[in-house]
């Protein structure tokens, strides 16, 4: 800044604030009052000198996030200065304090010990990780550069190689003003700044965004701000325009669409919906269209769940289909497999089996390179999110929820229906007239199949049906009435997801499965996954006796769990959550998701 305050972030794990001497005990927060004197750090916005870490931290917590807590508790790792020896040694961290190491410059400069000290605690919790390792060492290094102190080379092919983008190279000592499209020629000021390492473009390229290009692939400059080339802007909401070749931009007079509205959404202005309809299939199959009709559908053949039917410019494009598997001597009817055909890609989810995107099979999290699919596990779900908009949670099980913005009202069609807000007209053909019965418009949507023989299954006077004795049972407290109970686990997410549907469904699940308390769990894992996707708060409901959930060995169950923010790839930084929390199997304490498995840090994969 003009006022000489200097914020550096990695956009990972490393932040740093740099103050003049004015700011000199008139700042607040987690670093303290700059006044010099250390002992007066611990100090609550109130003014209050706080107990401990854990209070000092919450102190100054901006928001609540879902499945964050304070402290750990009686959880709370250990590892003692025992634990913590081997990782300040040389195959760790120890380089940070290493006499006559490569930064030995920097020891009578910046106190290395504090920062050995917190690499190896970290890399002890991460059972030395290298990407942790690196980060520690990282830290100091881009400490003493910022203090003008010359490091010596540290990385090598064996420890904390640095892998850098396309058209770009590693430095340990930079200049950190880069050419850019927007200013190719660095600024004087720079020729005076303390270097830093890390990744810079190859010569004859520059930065564009964070992308290294060749001159004649730079973007536009409009108003004063940089866009980059091919993509498409909004200056303000009267102007909507577009960066192409050679720096030309050309714009428009803006319209939002029916169902849009203009305003910043992810710090970018722009026409966003002004809302999400949604779509259920769970249980012995049970619909709800995203206009709110409800039918079941005890076939199973594959169906085309939803499309879009009437195209409009900048819609995108996308299909559904929902494959069900009929079950065994009377068992209900169960999605086998649900497939999705959006942004050029073939993306399918089936029961049991890694997802697959265009015939081949990953480990999540996946993010496409052209960054229009992001697919991972959140507690129990997987999600799958597009560039679109369209969002889909599945359990892979019984439970599978498609999240679509109202720019697409009116325009889809399938067995979701029409999502034009009248459920009266849902039941329409693939020719636009509306079907005589339930029956016929299921049959409609049916995909043709070579491979396999499906059934339509009963039809509704040949279904099963629950005595009234039955029906009464299953609809207690203790079973299926727990849904509704307003005194219950569910009451805060009634207001935001309706439990009248999932209620009636639970008890038809049960009696079509002679009681069996499965049916049961299903229907109540079904409501949760729909109330905490919705952002409602489920308070505790599983007990030893009721749908006890037995997770995977190094893992335990939690109600409200962030599963993205504790796998191998969240430990670089590459997979961040997106969607609240959900309950599910979360990784022991010393323990990260690579896969659907908990392992080690040290076994992560590449």
């Amino acid at each position: 800044t003009d006022f000489g305050v200097t914020v550096t972030f990695d956009w990972y794990s490393y932040a740093r604030v740099i103050l003049p001497t004015t700011y000199s005990g008139a700042v607040c927060g987690l670093c303290g009052n700059a006044n010099g004197d250390p002992d007066d750090d611990f100090v609550t916005p109130g003014g209050h000198r706080a107990s401990d870490e854990v209070q000092m931290g919450d102190s100054w917590k901006v928001g609540d996030v879902p499945g964050c807590s304070a402290g750990c508790g009686a959880e709370c790792p250990v590892c003692d200065a025992v634990k913590v020896q081997p990782y300040r040694g040389d195959m760790y961290c120890g380089v940070i304090a290493r006499a006559g190491g490569p930064f030995q410059e920097c020891h009578h400069v910046i106190n290395p010990e504090p920062f050995l000290q917190d690499c190896a605690f970290d890399a002890c919790h991460y059972k030395g990780h290298r990407d942790t390792v690196c980060q520690g060492v990282s830290a100091y290094v881009n400490t003493c550069q910022s203090h003008g102190v010359v490091v010596e080379t540290w990385r090598t092919v064996e420890f904390c190689a640095l892998s850098c983008p396309a058209h770009s190279h590693y430095e340990l000592c930079g200049s950190p003003c880069q050419p850019t499209c927007h200013s190719p020629s660095v600024p004087t000021q720079c020729a005076t700044s303390p270097c830093s390492e890390g990744c810079f473009c190859d010569t004859g390229y520059v930065l564009s965004g964070s992308d290294c290009v060749p001159h004649s692939e730079c973007g536009c400059e409009y108003l004063g701000h940089y866009y980059q080339k091919d993509t498409e802007f909004y200056p303000s909401c009267r102007e909507r325009c577009r960066c192409s070749a050679n720096g030309t931009v050309t714009c428009q007079e803006a319209f939002c669409g029916a169902h849009e509205e203009c305003r910043v959404e992810d710090g970018v202005l722009g026409c966003h919906p002004t809302g999400y309809g949604r779509l259920v299939v769970s249980g012995d199959p049970h619909y709800v269209t995203f206009d709110g009709r409800t039918f079941n559908i005890p076939g199973s053949c594959t169906y085309i769940l939803a499309r879009v039917c009437e195209t409009a410019q900048r819609l995108v494009n996308f299909t559904v289909l929902v494959e069900h598997e009929a079950g065994s001597h009377g068992d209900p009817v169960l999605m086998k497999r649900v497939v999705v055909s959006i942004h050029g890609y073939r993306v399918t989810m089936e029961r049991g089996q890694r997802w697959e995107v265009d015939l081949e099979r990953y480990t999540l999290p996946l993010v496409t390179e052209d960054k229009n699919l992001r697919i991972g596990q959140e507690g129990n779900n997987i999600i799958l999110h597009t560039a679109a908009g369209v969002r889909i949670l599945y359990n892979t099980d019984t439970f599978l929820l498609i999240t679509v913005p109202n720019i697409y009202r009116g325009r889809l069609c399938g067995l979701g229906g029409n999502y034009d807000g009248d459920p009266s007209n849902d039941f329409r053909l693939p020719s636009g007239a509306l079907a005589g019965t339930t029956q016929e418009f299921i049959t409609s949507w049916k995909v043709p199949e070579k491979d396999r023989a499906c059934s339509d299954g009963c039809n509704d006077s040949m279904c099963s049906k629950c005595d009234v004795s039955n029906k009464a049972m299953y609809s207690k407290n203790t079973s299926c009435g727990i849904i509704h109970d307003a005194e219950g686990p569910f009451w805060e997410c009634h207001p935001r997801v309706s439990p009248v549907e999932y209620f009636i469904h639970c008890v038809h699940d049960i009696c079509a499965a002679n009681g069996d308390r499965a049916a049961l769990c299903h229907a109540l894992q079904a409501y949760t996954a729909a109330c905490q996707a919705a952002g409602a708060t489920v308070r505790a409901w599983r007990t030893k006796e009721l749908c006890p959930l037995s997770c995977p060995p190094n893992s335990h169950y939690e109600l409200c769990t962030r599963t993205c923010d504790f796998t191998c790839a969240a430990l670089v930084g590459s997979a961040p959550c997106t969607w609240g929390c959900f309950e599910g199997c979360q990784c022991d304490e010393g323990f990260v998701f690579d896969g659907d498995t908990c392992v080690s840090p040290e076994r992560c994969g590449c």
